[in-house]
């Protein structure tokens, strides 16, 4: 019959199937953007993004503020800068592009980012 909703045995299968896939995809974490942050951005940017990180000071272009940097800009932005560098978006050379990290990983980094400059 047209448009009645039949549950069996293959009802269930899909279902368990679905949970059982969905076991095998690691949750994200809160923590991976800062995680993320802390291991490729903080001895620039330093751990408020104010551009004080710990080599700050020995690079020829001190590193942006972050807070100044990115006022006003989109998610697409951030994670341009981040993936790009520097150069892509007529920033500094220095800025390194993050090329082997994955969409989600700078989708994490552009997200802590945007929490860290709104405080």
């Amino acid at each position: 019959m047209a448009g009645t909703l039949r549950t069996g045995r293959g009802v269930g299968v899909v279902i368990a199937t679905g949970v059982l896939l969905a076991g095998l995809v690691p949750p994200a974490r809160a923590g991976d953007g800062a995680e993320l942050y802390q291991k490729r951005c903080r001895s620039c940017h330093g751990d408020h993004g104010k551009g004080d990180g710990p080599v700050a000071g020995k690079l020829k272009t001190p590193p942006a503020d972050l807070a100044v940097a990115l006022a006003g800009k989109d998610d697409a932005y951030v994670a341009k800068v981040i993936r790009e560098g520097g150069a892509a978006v007529g920033k500094s050379v220095q800025m390194p592009a993050a090329k082997n990290l994955t969409d989600a990983e700078i989708g994490e980094i552009v997200t802590y980012v945007k929490g860290l400059i709104a405080r």
